[in-house]
């Protein structure tokens, strides 16, 4: 008999012995099933996503050569050239060098209207081969494809075809012109056309990220042992097979499992007679960890506060009693910058703090955090004036700075609360009402109390509708951008453009940007409207060869996939990196400079600039700029303002432009709103001036593209 089945004889009465090994062995009868089962699931599952991979990366590269292809055959100068005419040395010069001696295309074909080949390029030499031998059945057929396509869009078709022992991907498109400025030749267009070999170059190149091996193309029967995709041309058939040899990770994984599998149903079975053995556990045991879960269920760990579900229950009972209750609702003002700028860690102990500030002012009413910052007093039974008298203690208690381990933190609350002597609403209710009231405090300028008013709703539901409205806006891209114009100090000619986010309502009309800006910081979308100012900014002037200069907001800033997201712009606009100038503001700064500056260092490896906006209006600014490698500082017009009453202030700014220049920074003036500010900001030294007085906001269409302008 088994050693493990004669202790388990010992430690377990007769009868749970048997049934417990059977139990044992079904159990591990299904691990081993499931185990052969999810393993060969898993090498499907790995199988599938390698053809998905590699049929991704072959639709891809049909897409890069219809990509390539695109700024050649829509092209005024392509019509004026191959297009109504045909010069063989321009086609050498702009069409080939770049296509054929730079990209590696291995073809290029100019074909006519009747669809005959008047050019033919081969691998870096002239060739007289035609397009339709050179390319094979699949290209003439994409030729069909394209004149039936109208010339007025982008007539252009992508493919595979084989050609011999060969297979090539190819595009072939209409010659037609990008503006109005030239018009099409009548009749059947000319067609350009690019090839290039798919050989193991091409396919190494394709495939380097994919961790797939032995990737090859075979023009015949597939290999014995291989997986492989089919390579379908123009008319749906295959011409080839693309193979490679899968990965089994399953079967890998399997092969390590099972030995691991078997030592632990020995140790299962052993560890199943001590458990038995053990089954008088200790029951006090148990009923601390009850009362333990219970208090966790209905407590936040770590301000120790009761959650909100204890405060639904506490509310609950309150209207179930038609006690007369008071029920306060607070958000901390400026939380979740704080919690960006100092670390979560920080945001804890802020937390904590604001708690046992609470408790201090609140007295006995009933304390609860109903979430993130928010949290709730809850009085019972009040006095005339009881809630308003707390609400006055704990914005007391809120008005000296927090002290967070190294760091002092100013924030505020806003306070929302709702009185009733009945409590014939509902637990819900209640909530809403002060929910509502909070809102209005916070829409009131925060740091303040507001007490619950059924006129709030109507205000609340609308500022609710407008959250909604913007977060629509944003899904749909509305968010449009206008440019206030920079100029030069000294010649007066505009070098430069600041990006503002715009919004019109579909039913308001124009919103005001200090109306769904903060909307838009407290709803969590201020991100993405960045991102799209950003994107639509950069396409929009990528062409004016201006400067072009975009606010980053606190959250932007903070956010760890900036780099990546300004760095897709850039690439997917095609704009040049030092026109590019990403503004931010010294609260960014003032906790965590060593953090900021290597977000600014990352950001400006980019090659764009970084500015300091609005200098001036923050604190210890001067051992920053010792700190922080940026480029420009713009001027707070809270500085230009007085400039012209107060000559004092004319010192001021001098003395700031010194410090500028002293650091190799250069200098912008904003608010520039009169001739006479415009004058002193040039004698100060400012090198650039922006304001009201150079125009407001504009649409891109009014900054002529640098062509035009010379």
């Amino acid at each position: 008999m088994p050693a493990a089945v004669r202790l388990l004889r010992v430690s377990v009465p007769r009868q749970y012995l048997w049934p417990l090994l059977s139990l044992l062995g079904v159990c591990f009868g299904f691990i081993f099933l499931l185990i052969f089962l999810s393993t060969r699931a898993q090498d499907a599952q790995q199988l599938e996503r390698e053809r998905q991979a590699l049929g991704g990366v072959f639709a891809t590269a049909s897409a890069m050569v219809q990509h390539d292809l695109q700024d050649y055959a829509k092209w005024d100068d392509a019509v004026r050239h191959i297009g109504s005419r045909f010069d063989a040395a321009w086609m050498d010069d702009n069409v080939v060098a770049y296509l054929g001696r730079t990209q590696g295309y291995s073809d290029i074909f100019v074909l006519g209207a009747d669809d005959r080949t008047l050019y033919s390029f081969k691998d870096r030499k002239s060739a007289a081969k035609t397009a339709h031998l050179r390319l094979g059945a699949d290209f003439v057929r994409s030729i069909a494809e394209v004149r039936r396509l109208p010339p007025e869009g982008s007539p252009i078709v992508s493919g595979f075809t084989r050609s011999g022992q060969q297979i090539m991907v190819y595009a072939t498109a209409a010659v037609v012109p990008l503006t109005g400025k030239i018009a099409a030749p009548r009749g059947p267009t000319r067609l350009l056309v690019i090839a290039r070999h798919v050989d193991e170059a091409f396919l190494a190149d394709l495939t380097r990220e994919l961790n797939v091996h032995d990737v090859r193309l075979t023009l015949g029967n597939r290999t014995a042992g291989m997986d492989a995709i089919a390579i379908k041309g123009r008319s749906g058939e295959r011409i080839a097979w693309l193979e490679w040899r899968s990965h089994h990770p399953g079967a890998s994984l399997r092969q390590h499992l099972v030995p691991a599998i078997l030592a632990v149903a020995f140790v299962a079975f052993v560890a199943a007679g001590l458990i038995l053995r053990r089954g008088g556990q200790s029951i006090e045991a148990l009923r601390a960890s009850e009362l333990l879960a219970r208090h966790l269920s209905d407590h936040d760990t770590l301000t120790e506060l009761p959650n909100r579900r204890a405060l639904g229950e506490r509310l609950g009972e309150l209207v179930a009693a038609r006690q007369g209750l008071a029920l306060l609702f607070l958000d901390l003002d400026g939380f979740k910058d704080a919690n960006d700028v100092y670390g979560h860690s920080a945001g804890d102990l802020l937390l904590k703090e604001a708690a046992g500030r609470l408790k201090a002012a609140a007295g006995e009413a009933f304390i609860a955090r109903a979430g993130g910052d928010e949290f709730a007093v809850l009085l019972r039974s009040p006095s005339p004036g009881a809630a308003a008298a707390t609400c006055e203690a704990i914005l007391e208690a809120f008005s000296t700075p927090f002290k967070v381990g190294a760091y002092s933190i100013t924030i505020g609350t806003s306070i929302g609360y709702f009185e009733t002597d009945t409590s014939c609403d509902g637990a819900e209710e209640s909530i809403r009402k002060a929910d509502v009231a909070m809102y209005a405090a916070k829409d009131a300028g925060r740091h303040c109390a507001r007490v619950y008013h059924p006129s709030l709703d109507e205000s609340h539901e609308r500022r609710q509708r407008l959250e909604q409205d913007l977060k629509r806006a944003v899904e749909d891209e509305e968010i449009y951008v206008r440019y206030q114009p920079i100029v030069d100090a000294q010649s007066g000619e505009v070098v430069a453009v600041e990006a503002l986010a715009r919004w019109s309502h579909p039913v308001h009309g124009d919103v005001p940007p200090d109306v769904f800006i903060p909307i838009a910081e407290i709803s969590g979308l201020i991100n993405a409207i960045g991102r799209q100012v950003l994107l639509h900014a950069c396409r929009e002037m990528r062409e004016t060869g201006l400067d072009l200069a975009v606010n980053l907001s606190p959250a932007q800033f903070w956010d760890g996939n900036l780099y990546d997201e300004v760095q897709q712009v850039l690439e997917r606009t095609g704009f040049p990196p030092e026109r590019l100038e990403l503004e931010i503001t010294e609260s960014l700064l003032l906790r965590r400079p060593q953090v900021a500056a290597a977000v600014i260092d990352r950001l400006r490896s980019l090659g764009i600039r970084m500015a300091l906006d609005d200098f001036g209006t923050g604190f210890a600014s001067i051992a920053y700029l010792q700190q922080l490698t940026i480029d420009r500082l713009k001027i707070d017009r809270s500085f230009l303002a007085p400039l012209e009453s107060q000559p004092d202030m004319r010192e001021v700014l001098i003395s700031i432009v010194g410090l500028a220049k002293a650091y190799h920074l250069e200098v912008c003036a904003e608010g520039i709103e009169t001739p006479g500010q415009a004058q002193l900001a040039r004698i100060a030294g400012c090198g650039r001036l922006q304001g009201w007085l150079f125009g407001r906001p504009q649409a891109a269409s009014a900054f002529q593209p640098v062509a035009l302008r010379a």
